[in-house]
C-alpha cells in the first residue's frame, strides 16, 4: 500500500464521520468513556468502522478521542492498552470489509484541561501527556496521527510537538472554531496558519462545532493563507437539544450539497458530530469527481501573536520544499515552507514572563 502522503496526491481520500452517537446506538452506556468501552466491545466498534469503510471512507479514526493517562486512570488501563486495541479494531474492520487501501488515523483529542495561564496545566506536562499517547499509536501500527477538535493554539502546539518528537508518522491537525471565526481562546484562522505551517504539520483544517454552511467562511480564510493541504470535517449542521440529547438536522443529501462548493479547497473531506455512513456515502458521491486542489505556494510573511496575525506582502526568500529534517528536532531550523511568520510580543506567559509563541519561523521550538 502506498504511503498516505503519496496517496493523498493521487486521489481524493475521505475521513470517516461521527462515532459517539453510533456507539451509543450500539450500546455504549451514558457516562462511560467510549475508548474503554471499545476495548471491551470490539465487535461493536468494528461494526462502526466497517460501515464507514463500506460507505467509501479510507481514513478511519481510532476510538481514542479521550485516550490519555489521566482520563484512563479511573478505569485501570493505560494509553498503550487502549490504543493497541483501537488500532486492532480498525485493522479488523478493514479485513472484514475487504479493504486493502485504508489508513488508520490515531485519534488524539484535547487533554480536557486548560493550559496556563487560563488553567493549571503546564505546557511541558501537556506535551508529556500527548507524547505517551503518540508513542502508543506508533507502536500499535497507526498510519498517521490525527489531532482534532482543538480550541486552543497553545494546546495544539503541545500536541503537535509531542507527535513530531515521538514518531515519524504524518500529522493531521484540526481545530474547532465558533460562528464568530474564533477559537475558544481567541485565536484567528490566520494565526492558526502561522502556527501550524511553522510546526510543519502535513495537513490541517477544521472539524466539529459548525455545519458546512457555518464553517465555510473560516475554511475560506484558511485556504487564502495556507500553503498546506487542508481537511474539512463539519457537523451535520448546528445541534439542538431534544430530550436531553443533541440532534442534528442536516440530511445526508443536504450535507453533500453544502459540502460540494468547499471540496475544491479540501484535500481530505469527512464528517464529525451527527454525520453517519449515509452522510459520508452521499458526500463521496457528490464530490469524488472534483479535482484535487493544487496547493498554492504562498510567498507571504505572517507576523503573528498568540491570537492574531497580519500578512506582509513581498517575497521572503523562503520557499516550500521537501526537506523535513526539522521533524524531530527539539529546536529545529526554520522548516521548509511557503512564506513564513514569527510572533512578536504575543506569547503566553511562561515561567513568570512573556515569551514568544513562534509561528512559521520557529514554530517547532519548545518554550523553556
Amino acid at each position: 500500500m502506498k504511503p498516505l502522503l503519496q496517496a493523498m496526491k493521487e486521489r481524493r481520500l475521505y475521513l470517516d464521520g461521527g462515532m459517539g452517537s453510533m456507539l451509543q446506538a450500539a450500546g455504549l452506556p451514558e457516562g462511560l468513556l467510549p475508548d474503554v468501552w471499545g476495548m471491551e466491545n470490539p465487535q461493536a466498534v468494528q461494526g462502526v468502522h466497517r460501515a464507514y469503510l463500506e460507505a467509501g471512507c479510507r481514513l478511519i479514526t481510532t476510538n481514542t478521542f479521550g485516550t490519555s493517562a489521566p482520563k484512563l486512570a479511573p478505569y485501570g488501563v493505560t494509553p498503550a492498552q487502549v490504543m493497541t486495541a483501537a488500532v486492532a479494531n480498525v485493522r479488523a474492520a478493514m479485513d472484514q470489509a475487504g479493504v486493502t487501501d485504508g489508513y488508520v488515523c490515531a485519534d488524539i483529542g484535547p487533554s480536557g484541561k486548560l493550559l496556563r495561564p487560563y488553567g493549571d496545566l503546564d505546557f511541558e506536562a501537556a506535551v508529556g501527556l500527548f507524547a505517551e499517547t503518540v508513542r502508543a499509536a506508533a507502536q500499535a501500527g497507526a498510519d498517521c496521527i490525527l489531532i482534532e477538535t482543538m480550541s486552543d493554539l497553545y494546546e495544539m502546539k503541545a500536541a503537535v510537538l509531542a507527535a513530531k518528537e515521538n514518531c515519524d508518522l504524518p500529522i493531521l491537525a484540526s481545530l474547532i472554531f465558533d460562528e464568530t471565526g474564533k477559537l475558544l481562546t481567541g485565536g484567528s484562522p490566520r494565526a492558526a496558519v502561522a502556527l501550524l505551517e511553522g510546526l510543519g504539520v502535513d495537513v490541517f483544517g477544521l472539524n466539529c462545532g459548525l455545519g458546512p454552511k457555518e464553517m465555510a467562511p473560516v475554511f475560506q480564510a484558511l485556504w487564502e493563507d495556507t500553503s498546506t493541504p487542508l481537511l474539512l470535517q463539519p457537523n451535520a449542521g448546528l445541534p439542538r437539544s431534544e430530550g436531553g440529547k443533541a440532534v442534528y438536522d442536516v440530511s445526508p443529501a443536504d450535507y453533500a450539497r453544502q459540502m460540494r462548493p468547499l471540496a475544491p479547497m479540501a484535500t481530505l473531506l469527512g464528517g464529525c458530530c451527527g454525520t453517519t455512513p449515509d452522510h459520508l456515502r452521499a458526500l463521496i458521491q457528490a464530490t469524488q469527481d472534483i479535482t484535487l486542489p493544487e496547493i498554492p505556494q504562498r510567498d507571504t510573511l505572517l507576523i503573528s501573536s498568540y491570537c492574531q496575525a497580519v500578512a506582509l506582502g513581498g517575497r521572503t526568500g523562503h520557499h516550500r520544499g521537501a526537506d523535513q529534517s526539522h521533524r524531530k528536532e527539539k529546536t529545529p531550523n526554520r522548516p521548509a515552507g511557503g512564506g513564513y511568520g514569527v510572533c512578536i510580543g504575543g506569547g503566553l506567559p511562561a515561567g513568570g514572563g512573556r515569551r514568544p509563541h513562534f509561528g512559521r519561523q520557529c514554530g517547532p521550538a519548545r518554550p523553556g
